[in-house]
């Protein structure tokens, strides 16, 4: 019985890697025309349709990102935008995978051995992406060749890449990506699953928390490097939801507040000696880019057209500038996507989501569920990051699905176990 335990968790530990990895780490690597993501997500559509299963309810958020993903496509056939080959490459990699990781990822993750092993892979992943980050930051050449194998980018030669490494903190952190691609994905991914790899923290102590402490440690030396300042006010705060959150005498909160002060205290002047310029952007709180955000999209929407219908497209120097202006943020992001007539789904697509994963938070804790609890926190975390950047759930975001589906699937999980526990109690009552 332990053997067929074991061969069914590896079984589900290569199924996870093959689908959970793919999807998050190799958008880069492509099989002629098409990603390896792109390849393993309508693989997996078909066997899911040739299996025809469909023993789930989808929730409000999944419902609503089917609508947004529909008015999307029209809006950009009204706006004459949907018939470039951008927005169809758009629309095929990136919010098609997305639904198929709604519609597929119920039908597959649907045990606990499954939600391990993907667990198992985004641990890996983790690891892997802090290891090449660190590599990276220190310029040695097997971090920038793992990097560029996993997720390759723009840039061909790693000579070229090398090159642009510079002594200050900024330069470095735009080209630090570790395996996902660029400086800003990395800066989502570890704030996103750090919540997920520490959710033993939430536990009582045990062996199991000094992991914990590990992962938030090389958490803290990624954001360093990759100098991404709203991953620091994610992780920043998801640290301070633990020590104000967990259920500790009020005497621990204090000592594990004035600890991390006194750490920050000695950081400061020990490494950084208070010259807080050698910390880069994540001391750097001034941006000239999004300080006039509030005007330049009042400009946008006084356009009747792109009131109605945005402006999808990045051709012309004003569009690239209205992009990296209102593009950095999830609202204005999809305004500029479609105008009212994309924001008014995505604003309930946004707080159904919300809702969701509140409820999934409160309803985890209680029943001390903290895989799920951990998740549904990290989605959060990924919604927390978009309003600063233009990567988010309107952009068709895999890496928020992705992790949105494995806590909508965690959680179902323990809910059976749950009910089973219930029964069981049951039938011995009337034994």
């Amino acid at each position: 019985m332990e053997e067929t335990s074991f061969g069914n968790r590896l079984k589900w530990i290569g199924i996870a890697f093959l689908i959970v990895f793919s999807f998050l780490f190799l958008g880069g690597i492509h099989i002629g025309p098409i990603s390896v993501r792109m390849a393993v997500a309508y693989g997996l559509l078909v066997y899911v349709l040739l299996r025809g299963e469909s023993d789930y309810l989808p929730t409000n958020g999944m419902k609503m990102y089917f609508l947004y993903v529909a008015v999307y496509l029209l809006v950009n056939i009204l706006n004459y935008t949907a018939f470039s080959s951008v927005f169809f490459k758009d629309l095929m990699a990136v919010h098609f995978v997305c639904c198929i990781a709604i519609f597929a990822f119920p039908r597959i993750f649907k045990t606990e051995e499954s939600i391990q092993g993907a667990f198992f892979v985004i641990v890996f992943g983790y690891l892997l992406n802090a290891l090449v980050t660190i590599l990276q930051a220190q310029d040695i050449a097997m971090g920038w060749s793992i990097g560029m194998f996993i997720n390759p980018t723009e840039i061909e030669e790693l000579e070229e890449l090398q090159s642009k490494m510079m002594d200050t903190r900024e330069a470095k952190a735009s080209v630090i990506m570790g395996i996902m691609g660029r400086s800003v994905g990395n800066g989502y991914f570890v704030a996103t699953f750090l919540p997920v790899l520490t959710y033993y923290v939430w536990d009582k102590f045990h062996l199991k928390t000094l992991w914990a402490f590990f992962i938030f440690a090389i958490s803290a030396v990624c954001v360093y490097f990759i100098q991404q300042r709203m991953a620091l006010v994610v992780v920043a705060t998801y640290i301070l939801c633990v020590i104000l959150l967990k259920n500790l005498p009020s005497s621990v909160k204090l000592l594990a507040i004035s600890v991390a002060l006194l750490l920050i205290l000695f950081y400061s002047d020990s490494i950084l000696s208070f010259d807080y310029t050698q910390a880069g952007r994540l001391f750097d709180f001034v941006d000239q880019t999004r300080s006039n955000t509030l005007s330049v999209f009042n400009d946008f929407i006084r356009n009747p057209k792109q009131l109605l219908f945005g402006n999808n497209q990045i051709t012309t120097e004003e569009e690239k500038q209205i992009f990296l202006v209102i593009g950095h943020n999830t609202f204005t992001d999809t305004f500029r996507r479609g105008g009212l007539l994309l924001f008014f789904p995505f604003v309930v697509l946004f707080f159904c989501l919300c809702k969701t994963l509140i409820g999934l938070l409160l309803f985890s804790r209680d029943v001390e569920d903290y895989r799920t609890m951990g998740m549904a926190i990290g989605c959060i975390c990924f919604l927390l990051y978009s309003q600063t950047h233009s990567t988010g759930v309107q952009s068709g975001s895999i890496m928020f699905w992705t992790l949105y589906m494995l806590t909508i699937q965690s959680h179902r999980v323990r809910c059976e176990a749950i009910e089973a526990e219930e029964m069981e109690e049951e039938e011995d009552v009337v034994e």
